[in-house]
Formats: C-alpha cells, structure tokens, sequence
C-alpha cells in the first residue's frame, strides 16, 4: 500500500512539474493605437521562430500585452523583464546596451529605406526637389524617442516630434510639418486609415538602421530561442517566403519604386560595432538597389 502512495505521489508530481514546465509564456507588445497592419507582420515572424524552435526549447504560449504601450515604453518594461518579453523595433547603440538584441534584421535588409508621408496635394513641392540642401528646408515629423530622430538631425535635417504615430499623423494633416519619413512597409498601409494623406513619388532617404527582435538581457534563454528559430526559418526558405508572401511586405519594394526615386543618403553614426558588421553584409546583398 505505501508503494502504491509513493508511485501516486511521484506521479502527480512528475504530471504537476511536466505542465508548469510544459510552456514558455511570451508576451508581445502592441502599441499605441493597436491597428498598424504592419505588427501583423512582425508577430507571424514572431510565431515562426518559435515554432521553428520548438524541437530544441518545447511548447510555447504567446500573448498579447495586458495594456498597450509606445514603443519607448516596451523596451522599458523587456529591460526590467515585466509585462512585455519581446518586442520589434529598429536599433540603435543605446538600444542594444539597455536590451537585449537578436542581430538577424527581421526586413531582410530593406529597413534603412524611408520614403514620404505628406498632405494630399503636395507632390508638386517635393517633385522639384532635386538635392538633399532644398530637402533640408522643409521640416520631417518623427516620434521623439525614435532613432530616426537623432539620425536625421545628426545629418541637419530639419525636425518636428511628437509622442506617437497618431498625433504626428494628426500633425502632418494640420500643416505642423512637411513629410513623415516611413519605411516601406508602413506607408501604404497608413494611407488607407488616416484621411488626407498620400505616398510623395519621387524622393526617399536611406540609412543604415535594421529592424530586430529585442528581449531583457535577464532573458538569455528566449534571446536563443528566437535566435535559432530564425536562423533555421532563414536556412530552410520559410522565413523568405514569409517576407514574400505576407500582405504587409510582399509588395512593398515593388510599390516603393525606388529605381524611380532619388534617394538621398544618410550617415547613422548610432549603430553598435555589431550591426555595423550586420549592415555591411545587407550592403554586399542590397547592392543591386544603389
């Protein structure tokens, strides 16, 4: 009989031990206004590498923020390792040093590309600009904890912040500023839900700034998950395809026209050693598109 217990015992431990280890629970963010089609993208590479991991890290469960945030606020929370595990955005010096990144660039190379938001009815302006100096006259609208912001005035461009892409938007229809830098996945997808707004045709900027997952540096364990997952996705085609295949990106390059467009370029003296390293492996790749 006392057999029988032990036996039970170890059991319902082994049973109890096997579902609380059973899952990793991983937390993403959304963001401010929660309906940029564009994070669609980012949580369904999300979920490849985390499917693609499962045979090294095992099952996993991944949830949405309990409350929605600014980016600035989701890399706070992954670096104090609360409420939010992983979260997407695009790099920096700063950024890597506070976070955790996974240098694998998550646009595939295309994310240093920016082309316009502007008022409906003003492509004629831009469409006489001609050189990065009449460029420069006119003011750009980004977020005043974005990268881009300190990249573009480090390169003396003209700027006008605000807290997050719905009054910046609100902004750029009320005349505030002249254009909103966007990458080419945004864009095209912004014009569809704030009114007044077009794609500009004919200018874009380019500078070094790839996209990446970020997680705490407390949480070495998901940083490998995610990690290899991807690279596995990027070994065996899955990760290409999604990038081809999802309504977010798969056209966006060919929307953008950028052989159409003179594209001016940027210097970004923020990048860490290690995405310097990163960047110039994307330049050898993307030299088709200078």
């Amino acid at each position: 009989m006392r057999s029988r217990y032990i036996v039970l015992f170890m059991l319902f431990f082994v049973t109890v031990s096997s579902v609380s280890q059973a899952k990793d629970i991983i937390y993403y963010p959304w963001f401010d206004e929660g309906q940029f089609k564009e994070d669609a993208y980012y949580i369904a590479l999300l979920k490849l590498a985390l499917e693609s991991s499962k045979e090294e890290f095992g099952e996993y469960q991944l949830q949405k923020a309990i409350q929605p945030m600014y980016q600035g606020r989701s890399l706070v929370e992954i670096k104090y390792n609360r409420n939010v595990s992983v979260t997407w955005t695009m790099t920096s010096k700063e950024r890597e040093i506070a976070v955790n990144p996974i240098r694998i660039p998550l646009l595939r190379g295309l994310g240093g590309y920016r082309i316009f938001l502007i008022k409906q009815g003003q492509q004629d302006k831009f469409s006489q600009i001609k050189t990065a100096k009449q460029l420069k006259k006119l003011f750009a609208g980004q977020g005043y904890d974005w990268p881009d912001s300190t990249i573009l005035t480090d390169n003396n461009y003209r700027l006008i912040t605000g807290p997050g892409h719905k009054t910046l938007f609100n902004m750029l229809q009320h005349g505030r500023f002249d254009y909103m830098p966007r990458a080419l996945h945004e864009a095209w997808n912004e014009v569809e839900i704030f009114e007044g707004l077009q794609v500009e045709s004919s200018l874009a900027l380019h500078y070094p700034s790839p996209y990446y997952f970020f997680v705490s540096n407390d949480n070495p364990k998901l940083k490998s998950r995610i990690e290899v997952g991807l690279r596995k996705a990027e070994k065996n085609g899955s990760f290409k395809k999604l990038f081809d295949s999802h309504p977010v990106t798969k056209n966006m390059l060919a929307s953008a026209k950028l052989g159409q467009r003179k594209v001016f370029k940027l210097n970004n003296r923020f990048m860490s050693s290690e995405t310097q390293q990163v960047v110039e492996k994307i330049a050898l790749f993307h030299s088709f598109l200078n």
